[in-house]
This record gives C-alpha cells, structure tokens and sequence, in this order.
C-alpha cells in the first residue's frame, strides 16, 4: 500500500511495519484524533477467502470486548476498496522474540516482571471467556517503557465453544503448542498457560525448550519428552523460579496452574529468598511422559505451515527413504517427501545397499522423453502453468500488485528502499525480475521506492520526544536522544534540534539529534540551620534557589536559621521554594509567630 494513502478519509498510511500470513501492517496516522495507530490489511490474494475474514473479524471482536493495560486495544475495523481492515492501538517497541535476542541474558527479576504483566493480560483474557491459542514471543509486543502489549487474537476461542476446537483443526505455533492439543483435545485456559511457560523458558535460555527437523518431531517431543531443566543451562536461576515452568508445562493439564492468576502468585515469590531451599517440582500424574498418541493415521488434519503434518505410520526417516527408493522414487523426489537434503537420502541409501535412481539418469529419460513427444507435451505444460513476471517498475505499488495478480502470481511482503530516480511509493523493481520464467502462484516481492528528495525540517521545539521522534522516523530519519537540565522547558520536551527548522535534509543520510529537557538543576541542600539570615541569603544568591522565610520565637538569637523545608542533603529542584524559619529571640511582644516571603534571584 503506498504511503500517503488515506484509508475511509480517516486514517493515513505513513510506513509499513510488517506483514505476516494474513495481513500487511502498517503504522498509519489518525487524521481525526490525531495519533499513531497500527493499520492491519489483508492480504490482496487472500481478502476474498471467507475463512482470511472470519479471522479477521474474529479478532476485532474478541480484542474489543477486553479492556486491559497489557492487551493490544483496537479502535476501529472496516473495509477499504474491498479489503478487511483493522485499526489498532500503536506499540513503540518490539516485539518479545526481538527483545530477547537483542537483551538476552535478562536480569531475573526483568524476566519476572514482563511475565507478570503477560499473565495481567492473559487473566483479563480468561475472565472474559477468551482463550487466545496463539501465544507466542511474536504476539506480545513491549513499548520503548518495557510495558507489554498482547496482540493477535485471531484465533482466540470462546470457552465451551467448539467452533474452533474440532478433533480435525488444530491452529497454534508449534514450538508452544501444548501436547493436548495435536490429538485433539480442545483448547483451555491451561493449554494457554502451558504456551507462557514455554515462553518463560525462552526468556532465560534464549532457545525454545524442542528443537525438531519437522513439525511432527517437535510436537512429539512437547507430548513425550520430559521438560529441559532451565537450571542445566544457567545453574544461577532460582529454582523455584525453574518450578514455575516445569508446573506450567506438565504434560496433563491437570498438573499445571488452574489460573493465570495462580500462576502469578507463585512467580510473584519465586525470587525470594525464603523460597530458596525449594525442591524441584514433580508433577502428581505418575505417566507423565507418554500422554500422545503415537499412532499417527488418528492424526487431525492441520492446514497452518507451523502445525502438524501427517508423517507416514510413524516410520522413522530412514525406513520411509528406503521404501520411496524401492517405489522407484528418484532422490530428488525422495528429499522433498521427508524433507532432508539428497545428500542425505544418497548416503542412507548407499549405507543400506538400496539401488536409486540418480539425477542424470532421471534428466536424460526427461530429455528422451520430450524428444519422443516432440516438444509437444512439454510445450503445452509449460504454457498453462508457467507465465512470464510483467514488468512492474515505476508503478504504484496497488497497480504492481493487481498486474502480477492478473498474471497468476501471489505477492509476498514488499521492502522499501531510497531512489533517486522512482518516485516516493512507485516500485523500484521485483524479485525476481521482469522476464523470470515462474510457475503460476509464486511469490513475487515488491521493492519499493522510499524517495531520495530532501525534506524540510519542521520546528519541534516545545514538541515531547516521543511525538518528535515518532514523526521523524516516519519521514526516514534516524534519530538520537540528548539529555540536558533545563528550569524553563518542562522535562521530557524538546529543547533544540541539530537540524534548524526550515532547513532541508536527506531522511536517508541524516541523523538528526533532539536535546530533551531533564527538568530543571538540582543543587544539594547543606544544613542552614545555625547560620544567620544573611548568610542563607548569600548562600541562595549564589546557587539560584528562592527563599521563603517565616519569623518565629525562640530561645536562638534573633536573625538565627532555626529549621528549614526541605532537611539538609536533600536533592533540591531550582524551580522549587526553599524556606527558612528565622529566630526573632525570646521576646514577649514576639510570642506569636508570623511569616513573610523573600524570594532571592540570580
């Protein structure tokens, strides 16, 4: 979608953040009540399936009837020259997955934090009635505060409903899919926690606990193998700590929390010291490793690329390459169908004395084969399942993708790039090229141009950071961040740029610094009291601080400093009164106290 681009006269597209399976994501601009928001848009090849729809409409439906600090909220949905669209709440962030790469290894009590506030989320989510199935590091986003944001219930499910619980669909990633789920059983509230306790694990190894060739390995592992022990890899982490996730992930739900609510309680303590003598947990179910069913021809269908396939009757890998081979199967073929290398479907054939057909004499039967039929069936094949990639460059980025639509291809997620020479939004070019000779239904990539032209800086003093920056990113900028103490501007706005405004730059060279108040200077208060009024009078002069003084009867000697607010060695703010109590001596006619203001000035 080009940029510039405005959505129901309301909401203006102002860059791309993203894109998945089902949608393109934008950060668009609320031109009504003017703010940033996330712009979700469904695929152009997919926005006429029913099934892309529902899951759209799912989402909008279930993410509006929760309200909740750490839930992603959604403001509007609609559509737009026939496609889907929701609008939601901006995160400035990123996502978990990103987090924990670029922060890992992350302080304990971090970890626990973030936890809690994914729990905060899930519980709301729960009360509700709202099963979310799809938790995962890529759903849960965290703003530039480390505040955690929930998205992405698209495929969340009401509880008792079976609409989305058939025997025949399972939908979920699978690294966090709980074993129940593969075989069948329908999703819960402990099927969620069992997924944030995988992800827990992640937050304090930076690897999920089961690593597989294929899907159907992983899921085998999740329902068969005991949980990794967390402290095996870090002997540092508590281990009530590690007891948090060995119960969040028991292979019978009937082991695991009840709540997330529970879960949190436990977290809660888990690095507290008077926990530190705990024992492992061991989960009540005496069976605990062999809770899914091993015969594979049961197995439900599953329709999503990180869900499980139907291996072949649970033979193992080398058995089901030695039977292709015999079929007469050619190592190519072979490779494909169990998903390994031909290198390694070659070596295990070798090694079992099984003949195979090799890729020269598969190619020369193609050619005689092509001969024979003189070039006809080839030709004819070619022709109905093969098309040429248009030539989309320098158009809008809709009229590229309806082109390569049009010619039977499929559009995968566009990249921007700067051009001197296309104009902001039309197309650079495609991967691959103009001229490629494809098979209908390849993905064919968008490269984009950002724009090259200078832009001309607005004026952002007065502006907070955040609106500055965000609107500087949008317009290509890199940005940095100075601190410096101020009295006059407010802290957190903008006190200068290093570009003048009016002035034109380069969003694609140009990194522009913003000096951010901190607030104002602060001076350490020394003890005062003791000291004559002119003395705190001299003192003040010279460090900028205004002065009250109240007068007040003592046995102290008259013009003598008797207490002062704030106590000394307090951290004091020069936009903030000092004030003074001063001795006006023991004199009946001053029995009364009475006040009056100085206020002393640099």
């Amino acid at each position: 979608m080009e940029q510039g681009t405005m959505i129901d006269h309301r909401y203006q597209v102002v860059r791309p953040l993203g894109g998945g399976g089902m949608a393109n994501v934008y950060l668009a601009f609320d031109t009504y009540l003017k703010r940033d928001v996330t712009l979700k848009m469904i695929r152009l090849d997919i926005k006429d399936q029913p099934d892309a729809v529902e899951r759209f409409q799912r989402e909008a439906k279930a993410a509006t009837t929760l309200v909740n600090d750490h839930i992603v909220q959604i403001y509007d949905a609609g559509e737009f020259d026939g496609s889907s669209y929701l609008v939601m709440e901006y995160v400035d962030g990123m996502d978990l997955k990103d987090f924990i790469q670029q922060h890992f290894p992350i302080p304990y009590q971090q970890v626990v934090d973030i936890m809690e506030q994914i729990l905060d989320a899930v519980g709301a989510a729960h009360r509700a009635g709202i099963i979310h199935r799809d938790l995962k590091p890529q759903n849960i986003l965290i703003d530039r505060n480390n505040q955690v944001k929930i998205t992405d219930f698209g495929i969340a499910t009401v509880k008792r409903s079976q609409s989305m619980t058939q025997v025949h669909t399972v939908i979920g990633s699978i690294h966090y899919l709980a074993p129940e789920l593969p075989i069948g059983k329908g999703a819960s509230v402990r099927s969620d926690l069992y997924a944030l306790g995988v992800i827990l694990y992640e937050m304090l190894t930076n690897q999920v606990p089961y690593q597989g060739d294929t899907p159907d390995q992983v899921a085998y592992k999740h329902g068969n193998m005991p949980m990794p022990f967390v402290r095996d890899f870090d002997s540092q982490i508590p281990q009530p700590l590690e007891n948090v996730i060995l119960r969040a992930t028991a292979k019978n739900p009937e082991d695991r929390y009840f709540s997330a609510e529970s879960m949190a309680d436990d977290l809660k303590t888990s690095l507290s010291k008077r926990r530190s003598q705990e024992a492992r947990y061991v989960p009540e179910t005496s069976d605990e490793t062999r809770l899914v069913d091993t015969d594979w021809s049961e197995r439900p269908y599953v329709d999503d690329p990180e869900v499980l396939t139907d291996p072949e009757e649970g033979k193992s890998v080398q058995d089901q390459i030695i039977d292709y081979a015999k079929q007469g199967k050619s190592v190519k073929e072979i490779a494909q169908l169990v998903d390994r290398t031909p290198k390694y479907v070659r070596s295990v054939l070798s090694k079992n004395g099984v003949k195979f057909k090799s890729a020269k004499k598969v190619v020369v039967g193609l050619i005689l084969l092509v001969l024979a039929a003189a070039g006809i069936g080839g030709y004819v094949y070619a022709q109905g399942n093969y098309v040429t990639v248009p030539n989309v460059a320098n158009l809008s980025q809709s009229q590229a993708e309806e082109k390569l639509s049009d010619a039977g291809f499929s559009v995968g997620n566009e990249t921007y790039t700067t051009s001197k020479s296309v104009s902001k939004g039309n197309v650079i070019k495609s991967k691959p090229g103009s001229g490629a000779y494809l098979k209908k239904g390849t993905s064919v990539q968008l490269v984009i141009s950002s724009g090259g032209d200078k832009v001309t800086l607005s004026d952002y003093t007065g502006w907070t950071y955040g609106d500055a920056a965000s609107q500087l990113n949008n317009l290509g900028f890199t940005v940095k961040k100075k601190t410096q103490a101020s009295n006059d501007v407010p802290s957190g706005e903008v006190i200068s740029q290093s570009v003048t405004a009016g002035n034109a730059a380069d969003p694609s060279s140009t990194t522009i610094v913003l000096t951010v108040s901190s607030g104002p200077n602060k001076v350490t208060l020394p003890n005062l009291v003791g000291k004559s009024q002119s003395d705190a009078i001299n003192w003040a002069n010279s460090n900028h601080v205004q002065l009250n003084f109240v007068n007040q009867s003592s046995n102290q000697p008259s013009g003598q400093v008797i207490s002062q607010d704030p106590a000394a060695d307090s951290q004091f703010s020069l936009d903030k009164t000092l004030t003074l109590t001063i001795s006006m001596g023991n004199s009946d006619s001053n029995s009364s106290s009475s006040s009056s203001s100085a206020s002393s000035k640099s």
